[in-house]
């Protein structure tokens, strides 16, 4: 989960920022040659892996494939950093011409953005995977284009499921079914499961899915509801009654090496891993494969997911150009490119769906898995502070996952704290 700016970090950059244009020393921390009226356009995102080697492919083939602009694409930073970059360059009146965000990101840019009309792009929203498109509207008016999700799935290993007697054709669709295979997995030798801690960790996906919620519309914490102590206790028991996952904090960049080392038996996973596990396939003979995250509990249909939305931010100068030449690019990019972007992530476009289950690449036929549960996936949200509000319950899961603590009232406690951070200043 990628740190959010708060209203008073905002603010607060603001201030220094019309300070330094007071001062005449403000400028945009990205190349200016946009503003400057020439012929370049800059695409700036998060794509900091092989996401971004994909995606500067596709670049490529758009500037290869007309000669009224050049996309110049580039990665900077990611996080707050990320952020801070492209509020300096908006209050300097010379942001990039097409900025990647996450949707809790657009809140608090919006009065930077440009609005969006899909018909402008020669789109529509049957265009959209059902669930997509409004990740970018706020108050009833959109402000980008969602590209890609980032849906949270099941990663297994079909050689493991088969040394414990389990199917590997089929792997477990429910709570009950994926007990029974993290038992038999660690009878048979490896972890029956392993959890992230922190951005993705399992209870956010297994509370929705009990019918929970993280904040109501007052923007107070909902972590110890009836859904979310009964998925944090799943959580303690996997590791403490059922001691099939271990009792140590595991980062994400763990849980990936001890799956590929055939120490684990299931993982969470997501698209932009797809590819290393395909490759990891290819080259040792393994059998890691994918499956649509198990429903845990009886309510609806629900998984943590990322997305990626395009804006238009505003110009001070040449804005009418550049915009025009930006709602160009992205147009193209999601009608043209989509399918090509499956080979990281899981496109938003309806229309890419048919072509990338026929394709002959494994990693873009594979993507239909984590599109198909598109229309399940459920978003961090944006409020006042919200960085700090989760992390509040990321410690208190810790807590009762590894330290076996009680369930109820380190959530309370969480939920409180939590729902105090996130009271805005009067």
């Amino acid at each position: 989960m990628l740190p959010t700016l708060s209203r008073r970090r905002l603010l607060a950059l603001a201030a220094g920022s019309a300070a330094s244009v007071a001062l005449g020393a403000c400028s945009s921390p990205f190349d200016e040659t946009t503003r400057g009226g020439g012929r370049v356009l800059e695409f700036v995102t998060f794509y900091t892996g092989g996401d971004g080697d994909l995606m500067q492919s596709i670049v490529d083939r758009y500037n290869s494939s007309q000669d009224e602009v050049f996309v110049r694409f580039s990665a900077p930073a990611y996080g707050g950093d990320y952020l801070t970059k492209v509020l300096t360059a908006a209050l300097a009146g010379a942001p990039p011409a097409i900025v990647a965000l996450h949707s809790y990101e657009i809140q608090p840019l919006r009065r930077f953005l440009h609005t969006i009309r899909l018909g402008d792009l020669g789109l529509a929203e049957p265009d959209f995977v059902d669930g997509t498109r409004e990740l970018a509207e706020i108050d009833g008016e959109l402000y980008g284009v969602t590209m890609s999700t980032g849906p949270q799935a099941l990663g297994y290993n079909r050689q493991l499921f088969a040394k414990a007697g389990l199917d590997p054709d089929r792997p477990p669709a429910t709570g009950e079914e994926f007990l029974v295979a993290a038992q038999a997995l660690k009878a048979s030798g490896p972890w029956g499961f392993v959890r992230e801690t922190g951005t993705y960790m399992p209870w956010q996906s297994m509370n929705w899915q009990g019918g929970g919620d993280l904040i109501d519309g007052e923007s107070r914490a909902m972590f110890d509801s009836e859904a979310g102590i009964a998925a944090a206790q799943l959580e303690q028991d996997l590791v403490h009654r059922y001691q099939v996952s271990p009792q140590q904090l595991v980062d994400g960049l763990q849980v990936g090496q001890m799956f590929r080392a055939q120490q684990v038996g299931m993982v969470c996973t997501y698209p932009w891993g797809l590819q290393q596990l395909l490759e990891t396939n290819a080259e040792t003979g393994m059998e890691l494969d994918v499956a649509p995250l198990p429903q845990f509990f009886n309510g609806p249909r629900a998984m943590i997911a990322t997305s990626h939305i395009y804006t238009i931010p505003i110009q001070r100068t040449n804005d009418d150009w550049v915009r025009d030449q930006a709602q160009k690019f992205i147009s193209w990019l999601f009608r043209e490119g989509s399918v090509d972007w499956a080979g990281a992530q899981a496109p938003a476009s309806t229309a890419a769906a048919a072509p990338i289950a026929a394709s002959t690449d494994p990693v873009v036929r594979k993507m239909s898995l984590f599109i198909d549960q598109a229309k399940y996936a459920h978003f961090a949200p944006y409020a006042y502070r919200w960085n700090q509000a989760f992390q509040y319950l990321n410690d208190a899961m810790d807590n009762i996952v590894y330290q076996g603590a009680d369930v109820a009232s380190e959530l309370r406690s969480a939920t409180a704290r939590a729902t105090e951070t996130m009271k805005e200043p009067s």
